[in-house]
């Protein structure tokens, strides 16, 4: 019998508030994952214990103390093996070297089976290789462990000059040279996102098992302990055409459950029994003594940083909801004002110039937690509104490669699986969208505040002209899919967009940000099983604008 014990986006790293503690509401956390972990691994055999990655973003603690936290956490988590996620490239390999230098200490596995690290000189100068398998022997029978990261990580991340290779092909090219070894069960680690599992579990004919990531899926079968809907049964049986099967795991976020599979392997190494379903890690579970110990200094710092009070708001900042990725919300709006106003009050070399760069244009994505009307707002509200940072750059683009930035934000549409965090958010400029044309043609009228003037307007956008716009890392880089002409040039100093969002959110307090027709959504198609594309905000004002609302509109705000 072996037991596989599975987690992924472990993100939470001690218990929730003290009102949630109190109405027994707190779940997760890496000090109650390590404890259960222990007791299941002491009181069974055959036990391997996997991550299908994420392990960096998403928290305060990984804003302030980045890969320095994640390290002192994992190389103490009982790890066998882990695959890594899009997110543990977002700083790029230098963010992630330092990572894998102490997972490498701590002899915790992180597999590559679908990268190439021999191209990155960070990797190299710090003697770091993947490996692209690993092989346990349990009474006679060889197992396998792959783990592949998503391809997507390419455009969604900084994985520098790192080569993440097609998933299936490099998956298939590790088991025939296992084969050779007369390995017969092949479990895969992934973080490629449950639709694509099952994909890979059709074209990689030989995995047994995938433990999987990256969409957070809830599997479980029977009635769940919490109020989440699983998305199916635990495990998932993918059936073959051929007769096989493969069996897919996931089990939600935030370290709330951990996956439990026992799984009972024949001579000839075929899967003939399983049970299990995710473990919810409630109040009642024993957390991880030394854990705690370990994150106490941590949990100083973090706490002495996020209390610091940055500012106020009179107004409500939009962001809950993922409603900043199809409308137009004030939370990223200020987010934009902020880098906007970073370069517009540097020195130009054009006499009568106000400013050198003519928009801010930043991913809706940006935007998470919504911050509530309050005169004490501190640097930890700040961070869950924007726990994703980036440097700022400024892009000279021409009017119709602009354009086609802002076609692409809206190009394929859909509520479901996902909104996407590509929607655009504008300081400086103006974008009306429609909806019910295709692809392509969908900005029917964008306008940018002049910058080579004395007195800022707004202008249409003229497709040979050039116009210099203030973005993030992320998008210039190739997040979210964006994709820029090589006439587009971009240039950086190294400034951190959440240090530049921060100050700015100082300068201007009390905030008072509103929503203002920057960003005109008509036609939008409605949210699955909802009779009306609208939904009411907290005020009771619509989410997205009517046709004849935005053709009424006469107000001309700076940004």
């Amino acid at each position: 019998m072996t037991f596989i014990l599975g987690s992924s986006r472990v993100t939470r790293m001690v218990s929730n508030a003290p009102k949630k503690r109190n109405e027994s509401k707190c779940y997760g956390g890496v000090a109650r994952i390590a404890q259960t972990v222990r007791e299941l691994k002491n009181n069974t055999t055959n036990t391997l214990f996997l991550n299908a990655g994420d392990f960096f973003q998403g928290t305060l603690w990984y804003s302030i103390l980045k890969h320095n936290i994640v390290s002192a956490v994992m190389a103490n988590m009982s790890y066998d093996a882990v695959c890594l996620g899009n997110h543990e490239f977002d700083d790029g390999p230098e963010g992630l070297v330092p990572f894998l230098v102490e997972m490498q200490d701590a002899n915790v596995t992180v597999l590559g089976t679908n990268l190439n690290t021999s191209t990155e000189p960070l990797f190299e100068n710090a003697s770091i290789t993947l490996p692209r398998s690993k092989v346990y022997t349990y009474s006679g029978i060889k197992v396998a462990l792959l783990g592949v990261v998503t391809t997507e990580t390419i455009t969604i991340a900084r994985p520098g000059g790192v080569q993440i290779l097609p998933e299936a092909h490099s998956i298939n090219s590790e088991i025939e040279k296992l084969k050779k070894d007369n390995v017969s069960v092949f479990i895969l680690v992934s973080h490629v996102g449950f639709d694509v599992d099952q994909k890979l579990a059709d074209q990689c004919p030989d995995l047994d098992l995938i433990v999987g990531g990256h969409t957070n899926t809830f599997l479980y079968t029977g009635p769940p302990l919490v109020k989440v809907g699983p998305e199916g049964p635990y495990p998932f049986v993918h059936n073959r055409t051929d007769g096989t099967r493969c069996l897919i795991v996931q089990d939600y976020r935030f370290g709330m459950f951990l996956g439990f599979l026992q799984l009972q392997i024949n001579e000839t190494g075929n899967i003939t029994k399983w049970s299990g379903n995710p473990i919810l890690l409630s109040q009642n579970l024993t957390e991880d003594q030394t854990m705690l110990n370990n994150l106490e200094p941590y949990k100083k710092i973090v706490e002495a940083a996020v209390n610091k009070v940055v500012g106020s708001t009179k107004v409500l900042l939009e962001a809950s909801g993922k409603l900043c990725r199809y409308k137009e919300c004030n939370s990223v709006n200020l987010m934009a004002d902020s880098f906007f106003d970073y370069y517009a009050n540097r020195n130009s070399s054009v006499p009568e110039a106000w400013s050198i760069v003519n928009a801010a244009v930043i991913n809706g994505g940006i935007g998470r937690d919504s911050i509530e009307q309050k005169p004490n707002v501190t640097l930890g509200d700040l961070l869950g509104a924007m726990p994703y940072d980036s440097d700022l750059v400024v892009m000279n683009i021409s009017g119709y490669n602009l354009q086609q930035m802002f076609e692409y934000s809206v190009e394929n549409f859909t509520w479901y699986p996902d909104l996407n965090g590509k929607f655009l958010q504008v300081s400086g400029a103006r974008v009306v969208y429609n909806f019910s044309l295709p692809n392509g043609c969908r900005v029917v009228s964008l306008k940018v505040l002049c910058a080579n003037c004395s007195v800022p307007v707004y202008e249409d956008v003229v497709a040979n002209k050039t116009y210099s716009i203030v973005t993030t890392a992320f998008i210039a880089n190739g997040g979210d899919g964006f994709k820029f002409d090589p006439s587009v040039t971009k240039r950086t100093d190294g400034v951190s967009a959440f240090d530049v969002y921060t100050q700015y959110f100082t300068k201007m307090s009390p905030i008072k940000t509103p929503e203002e027709g920057r960003v005109i959504v008509l036609d939008l198609p409605p949210r699955p099983n909802s009779t009306t594309t609208p939904e009411p905000t907290t005020n009771g004002t619509a989410m997205v604008m009517a046709r004849d609302d935005w053709r009424s509109m006469r107000r001309d705000y700076m940004w």
